[in-house]
């Protein structure tokens, strides 16, 4: 598949009222741009190409099937917050505490997009009927991609986190690599998302990576009907550590299952 010759689009869901905490990137007919903006649709719409249907739209933040109960723990937040992943790329728990307000912010973005989705294309796994929705998952995307030796220097906070993975994807050329895994040899656009330094934008960029895996049927997707999906880069790039760590959680996890 041409990459080029579809439209994509990743949001990084913000929810401030005040900050501009929303990071958007699309990609169309080899054009492509992102922006930092608002949570609100009227301001998050003028940085998305008029006229527009997406193949595929990935965002970023917890997506459950509509009417989920916000009690409901999810399987895919599970098999990422123990062992090896709990130190380098966990996400936070969407049905307790902050996570709530994140996941139904997630809703939101999603209500807000729905309709720019290409009915005639469908991802297998669909988080909204009829629509390419997919789940990203930033700090795990770019984690299981870097060897478990960079990880020796990492020591911040939850924010910072996804800035050290993003610069030591980019260090490591492993986001390069991924670019050509996936057969996106847009040099501007590669050069742009190597050299952004925003963390929104940052984010975004992941996203429509993101966007791009699930178009083309090369990514990992782990989760399950009831709690959503994780939209991940295909396994074949993932560092040893990762794939032994997602072998093992879920293991664990079905024993525990299974024990109770």
């Amino acid at each position: 598949m041409d990459l080029d010759s579809i439209a994509l689009l990743g949001i990084d869901v913000g929810f401030s009222k005040s900050r501009p905490t929303t990071g958007i990137a699309w990609s169309k007919n080899g054009e492509f741009g992102s922006a930092r903006t608002h949570s609100n649709w009227e301001r998050r719409s003028r940085h998305i190409p008029a006229a527009t249907t997406f193949s595929v739209i990935a965002i970023d933040g917890p997506l459950v099937p509509v009417g989920t109960d916000d009690s409901l723990d999810r399987l895919c937040e599970r098999l990422f917050i123990r062992g090896a992943f709990q130190t380098r790329c966990k996400p936070g728990l969407s049905h307790i505490g902050y996570g709530r307000d994140l996941r139904r912010a997630a809703a939101e973005t999603a209500n807000q997009v729905v309709h720019l989705a290409d009915r005639d294309v469908l991802t297998e796994k669909p988080i909204r009927s009829g629509a390419s929705i997919v789940e990203a998952f930033p700090n795990a995307f770019l984690g299981v991609l870097l060897p478990e030796s960079r990880f020796a220097t990492l020591a911040a906070g939850k924010r910072k986190k996804f800035d050290w993975l993003y610069e030591h994807a980019v260090d490591s050329g492993i986001l390069y690599n991924l670019f050509h895994t996936i057969g996106w040899l847009n040099l501007e656009l590669i050069d742009a998302v190597l050299a952004e330094t925003d963390h929104e934008k940052r984010a975004a960029w992941i996203c429509l990576l993101t966007a791009a895996c699930a178009a083309t049927g090369k990514s990992e997707i782990v989760g399950d009907e009831i709690g959503g999906w994780f939209w991940l880069p295909p396994t074949n790039l993932w560092a040893q550590w990762a794939r032994d760590a997602l072998a093992h959680n879920t293991t664990e996890l079905r024993r525990q299952r299974h024990a109770g």
